[in-house]
């Protein structure tokens, strides 16, 4: 089944966007949807239970009996949370009620999505850097869209909207340190984009949102971490500069991921100045 992480990806490569950015649950609104959904999240993993949820009104509908066909568990009807702007609130209760299910694979969240309303208006799975557009369920063809159109597809399939939703969706904030505001962290490949393929470039585990110290740091190769997480200082990064930047021996990653692993193993092995 789909985990937090991998909901929100297909999502933001479905064109929904980031509405509302918390610890415990992340909104996502689609043009074509009434209503939006939500995501659960923890900081110390990816949500695997029951990850989605949806606007309780969806349970009187008539394709409500077709969204209990789409998972292997049975709905939630009656899952609370005080972060559900725009649903319904509890009785009783400060809370929010929503319809939380899980998700077992892409083609069922598709077409749970389609079921509550969503409509493709240009599904292309684009090829970052190839100049060429994969279409396996598009009704349009590459030449019906703009420049302009073409550029911002790209940018939020690929670019710097989509993939900074999807780090922040997972990370809350800085992968290191306890920073949260949005403005103040850089999203950052850890295979960087010129070495990376077109999957690995859109992997949310080849990316850490970082204050631009840590950033800036990470890409040069001062920085890296290693399989547990723990930061690595490079021979070049003196000490009285890691001091003055904030940067010391105890930082660690927040959270790390088996599938982080082989992306930090890359960077330490060709970027990283030990």
């Amino acid at each position: 089944m789909l985990n937090s992480l991998e909901v929100a990806q297909e999502l933001i490569a479905l064109g929904f966007r980031l509405i509302v950015d918390n610890v415990h649950a992340s909104g996502y609104q689609h043009s074509t949807l009434d209503k939006p959904v939500y995501i659960k999240r923890r900081e110390d993993q990816p949500v695997g239970k029951q990850p989605l949820v949806i606007h309780p009104d969806y349970q009187e509908s008539a394709v409500w009996g077709q969204i209990t066909t789409l998972t292997p568990t049975v709905p939630n009807p009656a899952y609370k949370n005080t972060n559900l702007k725009g649903f319904p609130q509890a009785s009783g209760t400060q809370s929010r009620l929503g319809i939380a299910l899980d998700v077992s694979d892409v083609a069922s969240l598709r077409q749970l999505l389609q079921l509550l309303g969503y409509e493709i208006s240009a599904q292309f799975i684009l090829e970052a850097g190839a100049g060429t557009c994969t279409r396996p369920e598009s009704p349009l063809v590459e030449g019906e869209l703009t420049d302009t159109e073409r550029e911002a597809l790209i940018k939020a399939r690929i670019g710097q909207g989509g993939y900074r939703e999807a780090l922040l969706a997972y990370w809350g904030g800085c992968a290191v340190t306890d920073c949260s505001v949005p403005e103040l962290l850089r999203a950052s490949h850890i295979k960087p984009w010129r070495a990376a393929s077109a999957g690995e470039r859109l992997d949310p585990y080849n990316g850490l949102l970082l204050t631009p110290n840590l950033d800036l740091a990470f890409d040069q190769g001062l920085i890296s971490f290693d399989d547990e997480g723990h930061i690595l200082l490079g021979c070049d990064l003196d000490p009285a500069s890691a001091i003055a930047l904030n940067i010391i021996p105890e930082l660690r990653l927040r959270q790390i991921e088996p599938r982080h692993r082989d992306y930090l193993a890359w960077h330490r092995e060709h970027l990283f100045r030990d």
